[in-house]
């Protein structure tokens, strides 16, 4: 018997254990006959790999945000409210020889009081009835009631005050202008038609600083010493500077000027109208009062003249010389500046007459 070296003990055993599977490679390849080798392997490899990954994320975020917001609003509202107003006027109400003052106070928030009168702005909102001709004093014009507004410091507040019309006194109207002789050429009264009795006027001018009444107020004439030419009606005023005309008949609505006012006589002659009743030779004309004895203004000419200054005019008016303030009179064709042989209404040489404007703009 031959032995085996120690070599091939050891590796007998294991070709031993490894023939099957090299024979079933060979018998695969070749295509072999039955293959009665049963598979007994068993795989018993048991995958017990747990994943036991506890990672747990502790990061807290402890940031804390120490950003703290020290601007502090600084803006002091320095807005005040408006002052309060007191309005006081010198007089609730005033007649047209009356001049309108006031005070203007403004009170505080604490009641603090200030005269601001002059710093105040006021205004009318009627200047038919009453106008400021300067920043402080407000002149009546008319009768009625005005409203006036005073304004500071963005506050207004207002008053109203009435104002009536003073009755007529003497050295308040002057006679400017007189024609008695109304066949004068050209027609005066300007209603187409001539006429010896209408077309005869009276001028009449305010040289007083006042509006006046006129109501009540009588044109009488030496003749008719108890019938009057002419009674102004009730209502009847004239603003300082302006002038009034009254003509012996006829329709005066065609006339016009600035600063004058036209009528035709009212009176209560019987039967025949006799106008303004003016003699052409010579005659006298008295304005008179209401109580029909005070004379406020008269004029005597030609031969009612006495004192042979006022002389009579053929086809022309009488005028003062100078106008309105001159104490002669004179034929109006001689009159400085004059144009025509008269001007009803206005100047001689037909300028407007100053009314109130001219009157108290000139203050």
């Amino acid at each position: 018997m031959t032995r085996l070296s120690p070599a091939l003990s050891l590796i007998l055993p294991l070709c031993l254990v490894l023939a099957p599977a090299c024979g079933d490679k060979a018998d695969d390849t070749a295509g072999g006959g039955g293959d009665a080798d049963t598979d007994t392997d068993t795989d018993t490899d048991t995958d017990t790999d747990t994943d036991t990954d506890t990672d747990t994320d502790t990061d807290a975020d402890t940031d804390t945000d120490t950003d703290a917001d020290t601007d502090t609003d600084t803006d002091t509202d320095t807005d005040t409210d408006p002052p309060a107003l007191r309005f006081t006027l010198s007089a609730p109400e005033i007649s047209t020889r009356d001049l309108l003052t006031w005070t203007v106070t403004a009170i505080d928030a604490d009641g603090v009081e200030t005269d601001v009168t002059a710093s105040a702005t006021v205004l009318s909102e009627d200047e038919s009835v009453l106008k400021l001709y300067s920043a402080d004093v407000g002149q009546p014009l008319w009768a009625g009631t005005a409203l006036l507004v005073a304004a500071y410091g963005g506050t207004e507040v207002e008053a109203e005050v009435t104002v009536t019309t003073a009755p007529a006194e003497a050295g308040d109207l002057v006679i400017n202008e007189l024609l008695a002789d109304g066949t004068v050429e050209g027609d005066p009264n300007g209603d187409g038609s001539l006429d010896a009795i209408e077309d005869e006027f009276i001028e009449l001018v305010n040289m007083g600083r006042a509006t006046v009444d006129l109501g009540g107020l009588t044109l009488v004439e030496t003749d008719l010493p108890f019938l009057p030419r002419h009674r102004f009606p009730d209502g009847t005023a004239l603003r300082a500077g302006e002038a009034m005309v009254v003509f012996g008949g006829g329709d005066v609505s065609a006339l016009t000027a600035a600063n004058a006012v036209f009528a035709t006589v009212i009176n209560e002659d019987p039967g025949t109208q006799y106008g303004l009743g003016l003699t052409n030779a010579g005659d006298r004309i008295s304005l008179v009062a209401v109580d029909g004895s005070t004379v406020l203004a008269s004029l005597a000419y030609g031969s009612a003249d006495l004192t042979g200054a006022v002389p009579a005019a053929a086809d022309a008016s009488l005028v003062r010389e100078p106008e309105t303030t001159g104490s002669d009179w004179v034929v109006h064709g001689d009159a400085a500046g004059a144009t025509g042989d008269y001007s009803p209404g206005t100047r001689v040489d037909g300028s407007p007459f100053p009314g109130p404007d001219g009157v108290y703009g000139a203050r």
